[in-house]
């Protein structure tokens, strides 16, 4: 049945003239709605990294998949380009992560992921690596038990730590420098020096600590990369 669907949908882009279709896997990370039906997606590809996607009609289509551009859906679209804007009216859903939204912690931690994404990378900046890394996350987050909440702090700190690793800032003293006590200055090296996890299986942080650490390391990048990254914010909404 699904075969014979996305083969409907090639036939009828096919009849679009003079306009080059592509096809793209997608995490949407942002939605803004614009007039009365349509929608503009921020969509991280794993192909062109980040784009927007406009989809006429979908607020009032009752056929289409809207779950499709559902934050944290993960969608394959089929885009093609109109007046300079890229445009999509077919997709299919690939992946929606059930679960996040029934936890507050989730949701709010998963949020704070999408505004790392949407901060972090410039337009048409390609990252089939990171791309693959947030959706290994968004499914551990799916996946992990409500009892565990300390893990998803864990999971925000290996992804800074990737994203100073990946982006050319990475400067060990740099890191350590404004970090005040010996005691913390101990954390920060470990969490540097150390394989991800091999650090989660020692378990040895409170949530306090970790949350510590994730303030600082995004200081850091907010300070190299010019971002203003604001995990304090998305945390105390879980509070």
């Amino acid at each position: 049945m699904e075969k014979q669907k996305s083969h409907t949908i090639y036939r009828t882009l096919s009849k679009q003239r003079d306009m080059n279709i592509i096809k793209s896997e997608g995490i949407v990370i942002k939605k803004t709605d614009v007039g009365e039906a349509d929608v503009v997606l921020k969509v991280f590809t794993k192909e062109f990294g980040k784009i927007d996607i406009y989809v006429n009609g979908i607020r009032k289509s009752k056929n289409r998949e809207k779950i499709s551009v559902e934050l944290m859906s993960i969608s394959e679209f089929l885009i093609y380009e109109k007046n300079s804007k890229y445009v999509s009216n077919s997709f299919t859903i690939k992946t929606f992560f059930s679960k996040v939204s029934l936890d507050y912690s989730k949701l709010n931690f998963s949020y704070y992921i999408l505004h790392l994404i949407d901060k972090i990378y410039e337009y048409n900046s390609e990252d089939k690596e990171f791309y693959d890394k947030i959706v290994n996350s968004f499914e551990y987050i799916n996946n992990l038990d409500g009892k565990n909440e300390i893990l998803l702090y864990y999971l925000v700190l290996f992804l800074l730590k990737s994203i100073i690793l990946n982006h050319g800032i990475y400067d060990y003293e740099n890191i350590l420098e404004e970090v005040r006590s010996a005691d913390s200055r101990e954390k920060i090296e470990d969490i540097l020096n150390n394989d991800s996890r091999d650090v989660l299986q020692q378990g040895k942080y409170t949530k306090d600590e970790i949350r510590e650490m994730i303030v600082h390391l995004e200081k850091y990048i907010n300070h190299n990369l010019n971002m203003n990254l604001k995990f304090e914010f998305f945390i105390s909404l879980s509070i």
